[in-house]
């Protein structure tokens, strides 16, 4: 197959489906506004820059450049990631079949706050041949919010590679002078990190034990510095940079708590990746997230927007290792049953071969 993927090239997503396809001989082309910023083997990558710094004003030439690249590339499959921005590009594309993955935002958040996003949006769920959601709750909102077909929208989630995110063993039977807590969220607004923040300031109150690990970055980031100092939690709180993604499972072995409090989500990757490593998790029953964590037996769900929640459910695991224990080895028993990177996208991959016969019997 000739494939190519629209997308962005500093996604670790984008990069790990373009690896696997060209890992499996397919010819791969991957179209993106910003670099990969590394070499993938086997795979063309093409950097649409634009003199424009606004999205919108850069649009048009982007536009333009794609589609002659589409005709120079003539590809069998064209598939683009995330609806707003790159998947506005497949409603003018001659070729066929089209396919497009909804993320997250691009279905629950983005299309509600600007009625020309919401036109555009379900003007590509229409155009295209075959719809990915990365969670169950995303797949329903596609089909009720925008009128879709539901035949055309699949379930797909982001799969984990059970083998890089793997348990490390760790003597349960020790008494811990530190309880680490987890998250590697970021600082965006739908994060809720001064709830994260709050709900564990309540918790060390009860048990000095209690460290707080944030890692990545975001607009948020100088805001949730200071509510840590004004606190006083600046001596168990930790900032984290973004490291590269090799080093990803480590965080999780340095872990005996993953914490996430997002407003909404689809699947968030870490939380699976968390729950692939063994690492008890505690997550916001919010948008896929209860698909994955049945309570209290594969994880812990807590309402959002309830710092006191928070606070209850850290000191319910500090204070419990078995608990611990038998959450984390539940949760990686989940992964491993519905959640395995090769098997789902073995599935991508027989749905693409799938499509494009039935695409060349049409033309015929």
């Amino acid at each position: 197959m000739i494939i190519c993927l629209i997308a962005d090239g500093r996604s670790i997503h984008t990069q790990r489906w373009a690896e696997y396809f060209a890992a499996k001989g397919h010819e791969v082309h991957l179209i993106t506004y910003d670099p990969v910023g590394r070499q993938i083997p086997g795979v063309s990558e093409h950097v649409i820059s634009s003199f424009w710094k606004n999205l919108y004003l850069s649009f048009l030439p982007r536009e333009i450049s794609i589609k002659r690249l589409v005709k120079t590339i003539q590809p069998d499959l064209i598939h683009a990631h995330f609806i707003t921005k790159y998947g506005f590009h497949l409603i003018s594309l001659p070729i066929r079949p089209l396919i497009v993955s909804a993320w997250g935002d691009d279905i629950l958040i983005l299309p509600k706050r600007n009625r020309l996003l919401w036109f555009f949006t379900k003007n590509v769920l229409e155009t295209v041949d075959r719809i990915y959601a990365v969670s169950g709750n995303i797949r329903t909102h596609i089909i009720d919010d925008f009128d879709i077909p539901p035949q055309k929208v699949r379930y797909l989630p982001f799969g984990i590679d059970t083998d890089l995110f793997s348990p490390e063993n760790k003597n349960s039977h020790n008494v811990q002078t530190t309880i680490e807590i987890f998250n590697n969220r970021g600082f965006f607004p739908v994060y809720d990190g001064e709830m994260l923040i709050r709900g564990f300031a309540v918790a060390y109150a009860r048990d000095h034990r209690l460290r707080l690990t944030l890692k990545g970055n975001g607009p948020e980031e100088r805001k949730i510095r200071d509510l840590v100092t004004s606190l006083g939690l600046g001596e168990v709180v930790t900032f984290r940079e973004k490291t590269e993604y090799a080093k990803v499972p480590h965080d999780y072995h340095r872990a005996d708590i993953f914490i996430t409090t997002s407003r909404s989500d689809g699947t968030p990757v870490s939380l699976l990746e968390a729950m692939a490593s063994a690492v008890p998790c505690i997550a916001t029953a919010v948008g896929g997230i209860p698909e994955w964590i049945d309570d209290k037996k594969t994880g812990i769900l807590i309402p959002s927007g309830s710092p006191e929640k928070v606070a209850e459910a850290i000191l319910l695991l500090a204070r419990d290792p078995t608990l611990r224990h038998s959450l984390g080895t539940a949760a990686r028993a989940t992964i491993l049953q519905k959640g395995q990177w090769k098997v789902l996208m073995a599935l991508a991959e027989k749905d693409y071969e799938e499509l494009i016969r039935t695409y060349r019997k049409e033309k015929l």
